[in-house]
């Protein structure tokens, strides 16, 4: 019957899906090519901080680099919390032994640290806490992840 909902079967069903289908590839391919980088004031790209830049009073090996989809800094100078990623050449046991040497020369006072595969080191300064995980990467140099927050003060346990 042509008035019954059977009219799409067989070869006018294979049309309508290629006509559908024809017509949604440009729209997938506009949404691919849509830039969402973060933009400045005129519409330029906005510009990338130096990993010195976003760490503040923490001190950075030489030839870091920042990667920035994984990194979130809130503040500046030695105000700041978040997570910063960075790649970090050279052998892990290097970048381990900077980060737990160099750190102290800032202030920060080392509470903890463990080397390993995945390694980390915990210190403090003033109110806040920082916690470095370095990895080898399977690219070759480290990942570093650098996390600080505000310290938590211990819970008052006299009676």
């Amino acid at each position: 019957m042509p008035g019954s909902s059977d009219a799409l079967t067989g070869p006018t069903m294979n049309v309508v899906t290629y006509l559908v289908l024809l017509c949604s590839a440009p729209l997938l391919v506009a949404c691919g090519s849509v830039d969402i980088r973060p933009t400045g004031k005129d519409g330029a790209p906005a510009p990338e901080q130096s990993a010195s830049q976003l760490a503040g009073d923490m001190p950075i090996p030489a030839g870091a680099t920042v990667r920035p989809q994984e990194t979130l800094v809130m503040g500046t100078g030695n105000r700041w919390m978040g997570r910063i990623s960075l790649s970090v050449p050279g052998d892990s046991q290097v970048a381990y032994a900077y980060f737990r040497d160099g750190l102290p020369s800032a202030g920060w006072v080392l509470t903890s640290s463990s080397y390993s595969k995945l390694s980390f080191l915990t210190f403090s300064k003033a109110e806040r806490m920082a916690t470095i995980q370095i990895q080898t990467s399977s690219f070759g140099g480290n990942e570093v992840t650098i996390t600080v927050t505000p310290a938590t003060k211990p819970a008052n346990t006299t009676p």
